[in-house]
This record gives structure tokens, C-alpha cells and sequence, in this order.
């Protein structure tokens, strides 16, 4: 008897052990990563000229590793923060994402806590973090802390983040969750003063990374085209308002709605707006524009 009884438990055990293993099988199958739901960090589909350049910029962050560097990066990060694989690769895609945006802007603010928590562990391999910066920037990377209540927040700031942040990228449900709400706050109006007077290459110097324009690969070009936006999108609502006027309902009706049914164009233009026209009321008009460009896109951005 005893003997039937051990064999029994001996089964049970195993079968326990075999759904275990298909049960986390099927959870894994039925949880793509970001990289199947965004390939390329998720980047937007403004042009086919734009997402060559983008894909180039994404190959030399990728070849600008040392070899098994993020293998020693993802090991330490899971063991001193206690994080599943998962949240792992959620902070790892938010990374590269900033990593993009140091080759592009002069400097990057970091605003996330979760994301900073990676570069603190990547600065732990002090020979490596050399080489990777030097490979991929040509420069040391140096590190920029997370943005705290000791320092106080400054909304130009970050409206300017999250307005290239946006351009490059289509933000996910986990974006949200590193970064915070995005494009909530009116850009400065010394930014959109440059955009409207100052020549492309007097932009280039003042606002983004030159170095990087003249080493990375694509980081050129995507400058340009981010330079190009803003000034035809800034001309562009000159003329409309000279026409139209400052009326948000109507700049909504007249103007966004024949632009695009992209909603993370139609946010930043939104954004542009209310910053040229309605600096000083941006907050309450913010909830006017955006009431109505929430009524008519999907359920699903991330404003």
C-alpha cells in the first residue's frame, strides 16, 4: 500500500509540475512583447524617408554595445530591483527610446524613476559604459539625474521632452506608467519665437545634439525633418489664425480635423496652439481642444 501510495503521489507531483509548465507556456504565448506590438521602439510612420533614418539610428545604438554588456545589465537590474522579466523589458524599451533621443536633442531631462534605475546599473560597468558611450555618441555619456520633488519642475521642460518624445515615438500604455501623462504642458514661448525667426542651422545649435548630427548615423537627417516640422506646422497655424482667428473650437474644426486623424499629430499640433495663442488660459483651453479630440479618435491614446 505504502508503495501504491508513493506512486500515486509521485504522479500527482509530476502532473502538477506539467501544468504548471504549460500554464506558464500559454501565459508567455499569450503576452507578446513590446518589441512584436512595436518593432523598431515603436517609431512613427511620418514618412518612409523618416523610419529609414530612424531604423539606422536604431542599428548603431544596437551595434554600439559591448559584447554580452546588456546580457550583465539585464542580470543586475532583475537581481537588485526584484523585477520580472517583463517589467524588464518594458524599462529596457523606454532605455533605448531615451537613448534615441540623446543623439538627437542637446540635452534630455530624465523624468522617469524606472528608467533612471537602468542607467544607474548600466554605470556599474564603468569600462563598458565607456566604450558603449563612446562607440555610440562618440562622447561619454554622462548622467543626468531623475527629476525630483528636490528639484523643481519646470513645464517648458518638459512639454519640449514630450513633444520630440511624441514625434519619434508612438507612446504605449507602459510609457505612460515610466514617463508620466504626456504633452499636458504649454512649450515656452522663447522656443516658439526661435522656430518662427531663427535659420535651421541657428536651431541645430542651440537646441540639439550637432555632434551626434555630424557622427550618427540618421541623427542628421532626423533633426532636420524635427526642424522642419515645427517651422512649417508654426507658419502654417500663422496663416490659418490670420484668416480664422483664435477661436479653439474653430481652430479644431477648421484646422485639425482636415489635417489628420493621426492622434498624436493631432495633440501635438493641439499643443503648438495653445502655446502660441493661448499661453496665458493654455490649462482651461487645453481642456476645451482636447475634450474634442479625445470625442472623435480612439478610446486608446495616451492622452
Amino acid at each position: 500500500m505504502e508503495g501504491i501510495a508513493a506512486v500515486l503521489l509521485l504522479i500527482f507531483i509530476a502532473v502538477v509540475i506539467m501544468v504548471n509548465v504549460f500554464y506558464r507556456m500559454g501565459k508567455k504565448r499569450e503576452m507578446p512583447t513590446l518589441s512584436d506590438h512595436l518593432p523598431n521602439l515603436g517609431i512613427q510612420a511620418h514618412s518612409t524617408d523618416f523610419q529609414m533614418q530612424m531604423k539606422l539610428l536604431i542599428d548603431h545604438l544596437h551595434t554600439s554595445y559591448p559584447p554580452h554588456y546588456v546580457e550583465r545589465i539585464k542580470e543586475r537590474v532583475i537581481r537588485q530591483h526584484h523585477i520580472s522579466l517583463v517589467e524588464w523589458e518594458h524599462r529596457w524599451f523606454e532605455w533605448e527610446r531615451y537613448l534615441v533621443m540623446t543623439a538627437i536633442l542637446r540635452s534630455v531631462p530624465m523624468y522617469s524613476s524606472q528608467v533612471d534605475a537602468v542607467w544607474h546599473e548600466m554605470l556599474m560597468f564603468t569600462r563598458e559604459y565607456r566604450q558603449f558611450s563612446q562607440q555610440y555618441l562618440k562622447v561619454m555619456l554622462h548622467h543626468i539625474p531623475n527629476t525630483s520633488e528636490n528639484n523643481p519642475f519646470n513645464p517648458s521642460e518638459r512639454a519640449w521632452f514630450d513633444l520630440i518624445y511624441v514625434l519619434l515615438f508612438q507612446p504605449s500604455q507602459y510609457s505612460q506608467m515610466s514617463w508620466g501623462t504626456f504633452l499636458q504642458h504649454p512649450l515656452a514661448k522663447s522656443v516658439l519665437h526661435d522656430f518662427e525667426r531663427l535659420s535651421p542651422e541657428l536651431l541645430k545649435k542651440k537646441y540639439f545634439n550637432e555632434r551626434a548630427a555630424e557622427y550618427v548615423p540618421g541623427a542628421g537627417e532626423i533633426i532636420s525633418f524635427l526642424i522642419q516640422f515645427m517651422i512649417h506646422e508654426i507658419k502654417s497655424q500663422n496663416r490659418f489664425v490670420k484668416v480664422s482667428g483664435t477661436n479653439t473650437h474653430d481652430f479644431y474644426h477648421h484646422y485639425l480635423k482636415e489635417k489628420t486623424n493621426q492622434p498624436t499629430l493631432l495633440q501635438i499640433r493641439g499643443v503648438i496652439y495653445l502655446s502660441t495663442y493661448h499661453y496665458d488660459d493654455f490649462y482651461p483651453q487645453y481642456e476645451v481642444l482636447f475634450q474634442q479630440i479625445s470625442q472623435t479618435t480612439s478610446p486608446h491614446t495616451y492622452h
